[in-house]
């Protein structure tokens, strides 16, 4: 039986948001038999400004709920529109990014609309039945629990980076529906009283190529070699979560379940064992190359070259080599 799904298209710097489009492509490749739709929530200039990238999406039915009153995002207020406009809809399945703004506003529609939420998911199926097969990481990333919920519509939130976006798969442009949503009733519970807009942060987790150290390179020095080696390699560096929890690298570089899921043409793991807590970051890589001493260490079946060494020898070798 066909499925209508509804994917909240998030817009980011007059862009769509690329979880959005991984969403989409994801969905457009996997659930066969469905209808693949979108909704957005903006003001009339946001829209203008997104156009031309909106009509790229994918989607069949693109949803835009505009109102000069959207020119910022408000939960309460936003989460008030998406509920009048399932409820009127009756959408199958409903899929958010979990971005900042995707993670306040789901649990709050999840509770107006009083349906459960899977949230961070890393994977999404539909069964045999038609329901989804929500998939996320569980006891702290040590086991992968898959979900199917018993309200309607089936929710859940996407991790961004779970899913590799192909705009291959896109050929048609949607069929753009404008909404006017009704307002009337809806009200904010904060005051913004000011507000300063900062630089938005390098997307690195798309880089062609990046490397990251573990907590077998033993110490900051060590680790510090990483830096020197993506410089050369025009990389980006990245760290396991036990190396941020050593202090040897910034939050904003893990990679893992609690930090970025990541999509490079070559990843190359120093001295890093492998938990699920990490792999579940690294499935999208085209390439995996892991340097480590343990040859039963789970990353090494995982990568499609493993090389047993010391990753400290095997990192100062490099630079070395690539320094002359």
């Amino acid at each position: 039986m066909a499925k209508n799904v509804l994917v909240y298209i998030e817009i980011d710097s007059n862009k769509v948001a690329r979880v959005s489009k991984e969403i989409i492509s994801h969905a457009l490749s996997n659930f066969s038999d469905s209808d693949i739709n979108g909704v957005v929530i903006a003001d009339e200039k946001t829209v203008n400004l997104a156009l031309d990238d909106l009509k790229k999406c994918g989607v069949k039915n693109l949803y835009i709920l505009i109102d000069n009153i959207f020119d910022t995002h408000s939960t309460c207020l936003f989460s008030g529109v998406l509920e009048r406009f399932i409820l009127e809809n009756k959408p199958d399945i409903l899929l958010i990014g979990a971005t900042p703004d995707g993670r306040d506003l789901a649990p709050r529609l999840a509770s107006k609309l009083n349906i459960g939420l899977t949230a961070d998911c890393t994977d999404l199926q539909i069964d045999g039945d038609g329901k989804l097969l929500a998939t996320r990481p569980t006891y702290g990333g040590k086991m992968m629990a898959t979900i199917i919920s018993k309200t309607v519509p089936d929710f859940a939130t996407v991790r961004p980076g779970a899913f590799k976006y192909n705009s291959e798969i896109v050929h048609d442009e949607p069929e753009l529906v404008y909404i006017n949503p009704d307002i009337s009733g809806l009200s904010s519970l904060m005051e913004i009283i000011s507000s300063e807009n900062k630089p938005k942060a390098e997307d690195w987790t798309c880089s062609e190529i990046i490397i990251a150290g573990g907590l077998g390179l033993k110490t900051k020095e060590n680790f510090d070699l990483i830096y020197k080696l993506a410089e050369l390699l025009k990389a980006k560096p990245a760290a396991s979560r036990a190396a941020v929890e050593q202090g040897w690298a910034q939050q904003n570089i893990q990679v893992g379940q609690t930090g970025n899921s990541i999509s490079p043409k070559l990843y190359i793991a120093f001295g890093i064992s492998g938990a699920m807590q990490h792999t579940v970051g690294i499935t999208n890589s085209d390439k995996i190359i892991a340097v480590n001493i343990d040859k039963d260490a789970p990353i090494m079946h995982l990568a499609d070259f493993a090389i047993r060494d010391d990753a400290v020898n095997v990192i100062n070798s490099l630079i070395q080599k690539l320094s002359n």
